[in-house]
């Protein structure tokens, strides 16, 4: 019973015929007088409308006008469960006030999973901020907190679980494109998304793309599904992710020009894919540039264009960035034609980013 009253909340309400629930409803609303943190009652014939307070006599007469039937009373109501806004609104009053300034601007959300990175202080309330991104984001299963940096051949971290249950095995949608994958076995970056969109749009009909470091197939499939290219040679030496990248592939219904191949880029590039590409994808910014001579040996003889990703200090001068990348590829017997586009992509860290650049090769 003690659960029930604190469910439940006595005020002033209106009474109306089912028949009439609509119009009385729209007649309460202009006047502001709807109690919208509580649930409407109901009985077979009657529907119950909590009120803010007890309406004066003008408000009365209006209300009767449009409903006849209607009669003001006084009922109990369910408290209408009201979502937060945000992490911030759910936490106060859980979490100490002073330490809500330090939570995260923001977390990654894929397919059914929550990835949230906490530190310090923070790290005791896991559980109550894993239920609170539950809470806000009612599809989600399963909230995971980051507990290592992205590190090895595989780009790959720990995680613990702090809400929810189930498996680490998600599907994830972007741009009606369907890619699955376990978050603890594959590298994989929902915040790249409008970066991979922009790249797909610049493909041409008839190129050849060469993939250096697929993953799970995100830029190679939206490529695919967005543009018809003739062939994407999509390369990763991870074997988790090429078996991703595989029935992603068949998923999305792209093997007819998706090309899924499981080695080191740089062996295949001389070994099979040697000027073959019109645009080569580097989407591998901590090891970028021991792969340029491989992505400049993968362009064809008119040449072609990079997109090319690396980490910087935010403090770095962008064009000293484009200086060095420019001389690594000269030194491979290409020129640069331009930079078609240079700018920081994302932030990676405090005053650490992610740069990328469409550079144009001859």
């Amino acid at each position: 019973m003690p659960e029930l009253e604190r469910c439940l909340r006595k005020t002033h309400a209106l009474t109306v015929p089912k028949a009439e629930a609509e119009r009385a409803l729209r007649t309460i609303r202009s006047l502001k007088l709807t109690d919208s943190t509580l649930q409407l009652g109901r009985t077979n014939e009657i529907v119950f409308i909590p009120l803010l307070r007890e309406p004066s006599a003008e408000e009365t007469h209006n209300v009767k006008a449009h409903c006849a039937s209607a009669r003001f009373t006084q009922a109990l109501f369910e408290e209408r469960e009201v979502r937060p806004r945000n992490l911030g609104d759910y936490l106060r009053g859980k979490v100490p006030q002073a330490l809500l300034s330090t939570l995260p601007h923001s977390y990654d959300i894929i397919g059914e999973i929550g990835i949230i990175e906490l530190f310090g202080e923070l790290a005791p309330f896991s559980s109550i901020i894993g239920e609170g991104i539950m809470k806000i984001n009612p599809h989600l299963r399963l909230v995971l907190k980051k507990s290592s940096q992205v590190s090895g051949t595989f780009r790959t971290r720990e995680y613990e679980a702090i809400a929810g249950e189930g498996p680490t095995e998600t599907v994830h949608e972007e741009f009606s494109c369907l890619f699955r994958l376990d978050v603890t076995k594959v590298y994989f970056n929902p915040r790249l998304s409008h970066e991979r969109m922009r790249v797909a749009k610049q493909i041409k009909e008839g190129e050849c793309v060469l993939d250096m470091f697929a993953g799970v197939g995100p830029y190679s499939i939206l490529i695919a599904k967005t543009q018809r290219v003739a062939q994407i040679y999509s390369v990763d030496i991870n074997p988790e992710a090429f078996r991703y990248l595989k029935e992603n592939v068949l998923l999305n219904q792209v093997a007819d020009q998706v090309v899924p191949l499981l080695g080191d880029a740089g062996l295949l590039v001389e070994t099979k894919l040697r000027g073959t590409a019109n645009r080569v994808i580097m989407n591998l910014p901590s090891e970028s540039n021991k792969f340029l001579h491989a992505a400049v040996k993968a362009l064809n003889e008119e040449g072609g264009i990079i997109h090319y990703y690396t980490f910087a200090s935010r403090s770095d001068n962008l064009g000293e960035i484009r200086e060095s990348v420019r001389t690594s590829i000269e030194q491979c017997g290409r020129k640069v034609d331009s930079f078609a586009f240079s700018d920081i992509i994302k932030e990676v860290a405090p005053h650490r980013v992610q740069i990328g650049m469409d550079i144009v090769v001859r």
